[in-house]
């Protein structure tokens, strides 16, 4: 299965990877606005969020005031990004690219996000720097990248399936099971 495949079929779900989507959004939002004051100084305000997934960031910085354009490749995740943003009536600019290939101007942003991951789904050291360079073509002149990663244990062999229980969540009121991966 595609990246682009799993992640739209996981879109309407994603949300309960967290165990509390919303603080997750409010906690993630307030993180990121202080390491862009801190790095970047309080003027910085222009973001792209080149993986912007179901929103958790961009929803967040937007809370607080941020300008954020939201990029994926996930038109299902792209999709419930810009529903979670009407339904907050959040001005959320969205599109569908790949972040190595990004159709926004050159130097349009303060800071480009590339967060939760993105990067290791990328097959190669090429892709990578590709994809790093064509994030830093989009920030002014003094503006950065902001990009997290989890640490994870050493990848298992090829071919090999983990299924890992995340526990129950609550959606709409019902129990759902955890999502595992």
């Amino acid at each position: 299965m595609s990246v682009k495949a799993f992640y739209d079929e996981l879109a309407p779900l994603y949300h309960l990877v967290y165990e509390d989507w919303e603080t997750s959004v409010v906690r993630q939002g307030g993180a990121l606005a202080s390491l862009i004051a801190e790095y970047w100084g309080a003027g910085a305000h222009a973001v792209l969020d080149a993986a912007l997934g179901i929103g958790t960031q961009a929803l967040g910085l937007l809370a607080r005031g941020f300008r954020v354009t939201g990029s994926d490749l996930s038109i299902g995740a792209v999709s419930r990004a810009r529903r979670e943003a009407v339904v907050r009536r959040l001005p959320l600019v969205s599109l569908v690219a790949d972040f190595r290939a990004l159709p926004v101007r050159s130097a349009a942003f303060d800071v480009v996000l590339l967060c939760d991951n993105s990067l290791p789904h990328l097959d190669s050291e090429a892709d990578i720097r590709g994809a790093l360079a064509e994030c830093f073509r989009c920030v002014r002149r003094g503006g950065g990248c902001l990009i997290s990663m989890r640490d994870y244990e050493s990848p298992p062999p090829n071919g090999t399936v983990e299924v890992r229980p995340y526990g129950e969540r609550l959606w709409a009121g019902r129990r759902k099971p955890g999502l595992k991966s």
